[in-house]
């Protein structure tokens, strides 16, 4: 708890009950970066306040820089490790985490995904409120709902599942093929079912993009599957390939 408030105090100029009309500091959830706290903001809105864990980031760069040592040792001595060029899958994986340890990264997702489905009564993506974000601390808007990993609860409320399931498979396709912008972590503990059969989805800090020559390329790829076209999925398979 201390070290929470410490943070929170640090990050936002204020301490925790200043900010929020009550703040639990027993965490809902924790993961490897940071941990989620329920929350009141002082008009009676209910939010989740992620907090980052104290000495993470030094932890996770000291990890990284003894990755990329081992992975620069295997690739000099090794000939069939090097056509894998670890110390590239390294570089692509720090730039990841580093995106991540920074919650405005995510605080922008947030946002950039609330436009996107802003007209889709079927999806809930989390209000974010960035007057109570920083860099370290992250709060949103409760979504009232459980994992899809509960699929007795899923059961006994009478949710459709192969229904829901559709619903989020077209939401991932959607995500994909029309805003080349989508959510690259969709296990069952960030995909929840809402009130109403609404898809709720959390933990948007890593996303992944893809341009519109990328989304052609895959198109053309499905439609040559579909029509069996063997010259044309190779052609494009080769081209994605290079």
């Amino acid at each position: 708890p201390d070290a929470v408030r410490a943070t929170i105090t640090s990050e936002l100029g204020q301490p925790p009950e200043q900010i929020f009309a009550a703040f639990d500091y027993t965490p809902l959830a924790s993961a490897s970066i940071g941990q989620v706290h329920l929350a009141q903001l002082l008009d009676g809105t209910s939010v989740v306040v992620k907090v980052q864990h104290a000495g993470i980031e030094q932890k996770v760069r000291g990890d990284l820089s003894l990755l990329n040592s081992v992975a620069q040792l295997a690739e000099n001595n090794s000939k069939e490790i090097a056509f894998y060029r670890p110390t590239d899958t390294i570089d692509e994986f720090k730039r990841s985490l580093l995106r991540e340890l920074d919650f405005q990264t995510e605080l922008n997702n947030i946002m950039v995904f609330d436009r996107n489905f802003a007209k889709d009564p079927k999806v809930k993506l989390p209000a974010a409120y960035p007057e109570f974000s920083s860099r370290r601390v992250l709060t949103m808007e409760r979504l009232s709902g459980y994992s899809i990993a509960n699929t007795a609860r899923m059961k006994a409320d009478g949710v459709d599942m192969e229904v829901f399931a559709q619903l989020f498979a077209n939401t991932m396709m959607t995500m994909i093929f029309r805003d080349g912008f989508y959510h690259a972590d969709p296990h069952p503990g960030n995909v929840f079912v809402l009130p109403g059969g609404q898809l709720g989805m959390l933990d948007l800090g890593k996303v992944g993009r893809v341009d519109e020559d990328t989304r052609d390329d895959f198109i053309n790829i499905v439609t040559a599957f579909l029509t069996k076209d063997v010259a044309g999925l190779t052609d494009e398979l080769l081209q994605m390939c290079e």
